[in-house]
């Protein structure tokens, strides 16, 4: 399994067509336009045209919820299903449910973000990041830091102080009639990585990814 590998920005050849695709990424993020993901979690081979999922809008209990509500479970099923087939669901010790797989962003090559998207016990709830937690877990967010020599301030802390990625503003996530899917975060744990990736490569300054509301 490839792992991802940190590379200072400019110490790599640089493929044209992979450069005019950063750009163009660059562009549509910084404007806030909806960035095509393909099945993989790629942003280079998303396409407008069917399949797939695009990156959503929006700057990044006693019972378990599907229990309670099993209906929705299947609704999420159906959306990760569509979006990210490849993913897996698991349950963790303590019953929160999660789903596993790999992100392929596209923007530095062959990299793999292996990720894991765990709902929390009051599944769905309006609050910071969502009710679903993005975690990396190879590479953890540690070696992340650690690569890059500073710490991205879009990261939140669980009660166990584990770090895991602020994906998404309390007033961008949906309940109600409307719920903002493990797809949805997914997709904006999507973005995160895709930024992030760009910072990487040179091609957005780290200030911008920084930045409240930047990104």
């Amino acid at each position: 399994m490839s792992k991802v590998i940190f590379i200072p920005a400019g110490k790599f050849a640089d493929d044209e067509a992979l450069k005019r695709k950063r750009e163009e990424l660059k562009k549509k993020l910084l404007e806030g336009k909806k960035i095509p993901i393909s099945p993989e979690g790629s942003v280079t081979k998303g396409t407008d045209k069917g399949g797939g999922i695009a990156i959503p809008a929006g700057k990044l209990a006693v019972n378990q919820w599907y229990e309670k509500d099993p209906a929705l479970l299947q609704a999420e099923k159906a959306a990760m299903a569509h979006a990210f087939p490849y993913f897996t669901l698991d349950k963790l010790d303590d019953g929160r449910l999660a789903w596993i797989g790999e992100l392929h962003i596209g923007v530095m090559g062959d990299t793999v973000w292996n990720i894991m998207a765990v709902y929390n016990n009051n599944h769905p709830q309006q609050v910071m990041g969502s009710s679903v937690r993005i975690y990396l877990v190879d590479p953890d967010i540690q070696e992340v830091i650690n690569g890059l020599g500073w710490t991205p301030t879009h990261l939140l802390r669980d009660s166990n102080s584990q770090l895991y990625l602020c994906t998404a503003e309390a007033g961008n996530i949906k309940t109600g009639k409307e719920v903002t899917s493990a797809a949805s975060v997914i997709a904006w744990a999507v973005k995160w990585l895709m930024a992030f990736e760009l910072v990487w490569t040179g091609d957005l300054p780290k200030e911008k990814f920084n930045e409240h509301g930047g990104i």
